[in-house]
C-alpha cells in the first residue's frame, strides 16, 4: 500500500494537451515556470430575519491552471489563437504527417545587393510582382525605382523565368547598393495565423510532475494533474518579443456537461 500526505514538489516536468475526441497529442510544453493551480467558488449567505448568517452556500466551482513557458512555443500560440499550425510540405500537421509538395508557405524577405553588370540576383524566386526597389545612400533608403517594361534611368526590369531565382536589371547608371523586398514560396517554413473569428478549442490535459519524500529526498514519486476538459483563456495573450521573452498561458478547467455522472474538474495522482 502506498499512502502519503505531505510531499515536496520537486518540479513540473511537462504539460501535454490532447484532442478531446481522439486523444491525439496536440502539443507538449517542457519548460514551465511558476505553475499555479487555483480553485474558486461563488458564495451566497443564508441569513435569518435579523440578518445573522445561518450558513453559506457555495456553487459554481471553477479551476484554472496557469504557468509560463520559458521558451516561445509556436504550438501553444496556435492553440491560444484558435489556429492550426501550418507546416510547409505537410498536408495536415495536426492530424498526420502526409507529405504534400504543393503545400508551400509564402514567406517574406528583403535583400541588400550590389549590382554586377547592371543586374542583381535574389536568393529566391519571387512569387509576386516586385513593384519597387530602392537605392541605399549613406546606409539609408534613398531613391525609389519602379518596375517597367524596359530598364531606364527610373525603371527596372524583373526576369522571373530563369531557374529558381529572380534576376533584376537595375535602372541605367545605378551602381549603389539596392534594397529589395519580395515574397517567395517555400517548403521550409511554419506559419500560424491569428484570425479575428477563431478561438481556442477544448482539450484534455495531463501535467507531469516529480515529488520527493519529505523525510528522504532521495526517494522520488511520480505525480500527475489530470484534467478531462480545459480551454485556453484568450482574453489576454502576450508574447514578449525579446531574446529573454517567455510565454504565459492560462487554462480554464470545465466539467463535461454531457456526462451527468461525472463533474470532475481535475484529479491529482501520486504514485511510486
Amino acid at each position: 500500500m502506498f499512502n502519503k500526505n505531505e510531499l515536496i514538489l520537486d518540479k513540473i516536468r511537462s504539460l501535454a494537451a490532447h484532442d478531446l475526441a481522439t486523444g491525439q497529442l496536440l502539443f507538449r510544453l517542457t519548460s514551465l515556470e511558476e505553475p499555479s493551480l487555483q480553485c474558486t467558488a461563488e458564495s451566497e449567505e443564508v441569513t435569518d430575519a435579523m440578518g445573522s448568517v445561518i450558513t453559506t452556500m457555495y456553487r459554481a466551482k471553477k479551476a484554472t491552471l496557469s504557468a509560463t513557458n520559458s521558451l516561445i512555443s509556436l504550438d501553444l500560440a496556435a492553440e491560444q489563437y484558435g489556429a492550426k499550425k501550418q507546416v510547409a510540405g505537410l498536408k495536415d500537421y495536426t492530424y498526420g504527417n502526409e507529405t504534400d509538395n504543393n503545400a508551400k508557405i509564402e514567406d517574406y524577405a528583403y535583400e541588400i545587393l550590389t549590382p554586377t553588370d547592371g543586374k542583381i540576383t535574389l536568393a529566391h524566386k519571387s512569387s509576386k510582382e516586385i513593384k519597387y526597389i530602392y537605392s541605399i545612400v549613406n546606409n539609408e533608403i534613398g531613391t525609389m525605382y519602379v518596375a517597367g517594361a524596359t530598364a531606364s534611368a527610373k525603371n527596372f526590369v524583373t526576369d522571373n523565368e530563369t531557374g529558381d531565382t529572380t534576376i533584376i536589371t537595375v535602372p541605367e547608371g545605378l551602381t549603389s547598393k539596392i534594397y529589395v523586398e519580395y515574397q517567395y514560396e517555400t517548403l521550409e517554413a511554419m506559419k500560424i495565423s491569428n484570425r479575428a473569428s477563431e478561438f481556442p478549442r477544448a482539450v484534455s490535459l495531463v501535467v507531469y510532475a516529480y515529488f520527493k519524500d519529505r523525510c528522504n529526498e532521495n526517494i522520488t514519486y511520480s505525480g500527475k494533474i489530470i484534467c478531462p476538459k480545459a480551454k485556453l483563456n484568450p482574453e489576454q495573450i502576450e508574447l514578449a518579443l525579446t531574446s529573454t521573452g517567455k510565454h504565459a498561458f492560462e487554462f480554464n478547467m470545465m466539467k463535461d456537461f454531457c456526462d451527468e455522472m461525472n463533474d470532475e474538474l481535475f484529479s491529482i495522482i501520486v504514485s511510486q
